[in-house]
């Protein structure tokens, strides 16, 4: 087993003792401080006549002083202990002669707390407040005893119920004497299921959270070593905790960096591929210059134009391996949106002369934004480039942008008149060298729109397209933005 486990273990076990201890100490000392209670006796007060007493308290409260001064005119000719009521002047309501100091010593228990049974302070509902006790008489004792005849025996004659009962020796009244102090057979029997039970749910809960560790610390070793199918989010069985949702990040961590491998490898069979052409040609121009060297100018200028292929290919992967990778200027500014996007234009309309295109920009209200300038740049002029790259002479292209205040974005729709893009590739022209049904086009080198989804996604925005019924395509860039 793990360290881990064993920590776990020992923290717990350790925890369930300690707290088992704790309960069962508080406990013990509960029940000795009953018991200690439970065996006082004091040589002026009837502790034993507590019933008594509570009944006298009882009636009082409910039935006021009148129906306590009957219940203990009749208590008084009966063989029950004598009931004590004490007003606060120290006078008993049946107007009973008592000793002050023994009313004093009653009020002095009573504050101290001790005999909360036999000693009681009660009001009416009146608000009349008495002292209730029952003395212990000197010679005599009024509490009935009760017991076998053999043991009546010993004090005497049993007495008529209208004279008094003989005080019992003082053995007679004393607790029986306290239990050995070898520990009872189910104490030990006690003790010995706590700890069982203690040492077995720590055992448990200790593997209850080293097994998900355990099963993480497996995946990250199968992942390390290139197993990038590793999942372990149906291995961790029914739970709901914290630690589910730590396989469920190692499963999304996982798949990305499976998705991030499988892009790099594409990316790198794609260059390749993007590389190799241009050089091919490249060579050959060169054998045909070898071969006939009166069109040598013509192959310089073929070589001339490979060459600057190859350089272009070169500076749009590092643009997209910066923004793939995150390394790139961080540094927002805010720009005026119009200024911009007249910028762009400016370029793409001397660009689309050549084919006469026409370029609809209307220019809507100032809109300032705080963005990496560099980036957004190149994003709408890739969108509009390529929209001029595949759009047919003397055809439109219309360029808006709308805001909406509520959600906080700006809208940038670019929308030409070109072929568009099969229904199943819409979701691919993003993608690095992806030109669909187009690949016979030499003059694309696939990464433009790749370069500018990667750019808005930086600005926590969202770049879309989708066919325009009319015949075309239509791009909407989204992003923040606060009026």
């Amino acid at each position: 087993m793990s360290k881990l486990f064993w920590k776990f273990f020992t923290v717990f076990w350790l925890a369930l003792l300690l707290a088992g201890l704790s309960v069962g100490t508080v406990v013990w000392l509960h029940h000795k401080s009953i018991q200690e209670q439970a065996n006082k006796t004091d040589p002026e007060i009837d502790v034993d006549a507590h019933a008594f007493v509570s009944v006298a308290a009882e009636i009082f409260s409910y039935g006021g002083k009148t129906a306590l001064i009957t219940f203990l005119e009749k208590a008084h000719h009966a063989p029950f202990p004598d009931v004590y009521a004490i007003d606060d002047k120290g006078n008993d309501v049946l107007g009973r002669s008592i000793d002050p100091k023994v009313v004093g010593y009653a009020r002095a228990l009573f504050l101290q707390g001790e005999f909360p049974l036999a000693i009681r302070y009660v009001s009416d509902k009146e608000n009349n407040a008495l002292l209730f006790f029952s003395p212990i008489k000197r010679g005599v004792s009024e509490t009935l005893f009760i017991g076998p005849p053999h043991e009546r025996r010993e004090f005497g004659p049993a007495p008529m119920l209208n004279e008094p009962f003989p005080t019992p020796p003082f053995e007679t009244r004393r607790i029986p004497p306290p239990p050995s102090e070898t520990v009872p057979y189910p104490l030990v029997l006690l003790i010995g299921s706590g700890l069982i039970a203690a040492i077995f749910f720590s055992a448990l809960l200790a593997w209850y959270f080293t097994k998900p560790i355990g099963l993480l610390r497996q995946s990250f070793s199968k992942l390390a070593e290139g197993q990038l199918n590793t999942r372990i989010g149906n291995k961790m069985g029914h739970r709901r905790d914290e630690l589910v949702e730590l396989g469920q990040n190692f499963d999304d961590m996982a798949g990305k960096i499976s998705h991030l491998m499988s892009a790099q490898q594409r990316l790198l069979h794609d260059v390749s591929h993007e590389l190799r052409s241009p050089l091919a040609r490249m060579q050959a121009a060169i054998g045909i210059a070898e071969q006939q060297p009166e069109k040598t100018p013509e192959i310089l200028n073929r070589i001339e134009r490979e060459s600057q292929r190859m350089s272009d290919l070169v500076g749009e992967l590092l643009v997209l391996s910066r923004l793939e990778t995150g390394v790139t200027d961080n540094v927002h500014v805010e720009i005026s949106l119009n200024d911009l996007l007249d910028e762009i234009i400016s370029d793409a309309r001397f660009e689309a002369s050549s084919k006469q295109i026409t370029i609809h920009y209307t220019i809507a209200e100032d809109i300032f934004i705080t963005v990496r300038s560099e980036l957004i740049h190149r994003a709408i002029e890739n969108i509009l480039r390529n929209a001029i790259k595949f759009s047919p002479e003397n055809a439109e292209i219309t360029l808006r942008v709308t805001t909406d205040s509520i959600k906080q974005r700006l809208c940038i729709v670019i929308e030409d008149n070109g072929p568009g893009v099969a229904e199943a590739d819409i979701e691919s022209i993003f993608k690095p060298f992806f030109r669909g049904q187009l690949t016979h086009r030499n003059d694309s080198i696939g990464l433009g729109l790749a370069i500018a989804y990667r750019a808005v996604s930086a600005h926590h925005g969202e770049i879309k397209a989708a066919n325009r019924q009319e015949g075309g395509l239509r791009v909407e860039v989204e992003l923040p933005y606060k009026k």
